[in-house]
């Protein structure tokens, strides 16, 4: 585990702790559909801070790294983008249903998002053949949807 993760790891807790002291701000009541498009949300800004450190510190290092073309796409991305999606769809429609949230549970959903979005940074769906695979340093894939 590179010290970026353990940072990242450290963070974690600290975001969830952050949420429930701020707790009193957000809504006590919320819905699925919002409540799904801002875990998404979370999800995918996650994502971001991660690649831009990444680049970062690859700018920093000023090493070529090969670029590599292929059919896949990020774990995280693509679940942050359907989840994305899927809220609207939601949130736009009669199944939208309320649901009550304590500080304590936006806390633990805050942290139960950021954790999940940790265990599966480095999974890559590639399309021929179509599998699920562990690529640690997929930031330097250039996805493309045909050969």
């Amino acid at each position: 585990m590179t010290a970026a993760e353990r940072i990242e790891l450290a963070l974690i807790p600290l975001a969830g702790v952050l949420v429930w002291l701020t707790g009193g701000k957000l809504p006590g009541q919320i819905g699925v559909g919002s409540l799904l498009l801002a875990s998404s949300v979370l999800l995918l800004l996650q994502g971001l801070i991660r690649d831009l450190w990444l680049l970062f510190k690859r700018h920093q290092q000023s090493r070529e790294s090969v670029r590599q073309e292929a059919l896949c796409m990020c774990v995280e991305s693509t679940v942050g983008v359907t989840g994305v999606v899927a809220g609207l769809v939601v949130l736009g429609s009669a199944a939208d249903s309320t649901l009550v949230l304590s500080a304590m549970l936006w806390s633990i959903s805050t942290a139960a998002v950021l954790l999940i979005g940790f265990a599966i940074k480095d999974f890559v769906f590639e399309w021929r053949p179509f599998r699920i695979r562990r690529d640690k340093d997929h930031v330097n894939l250039v996805f493309s949807w045909k050969r």
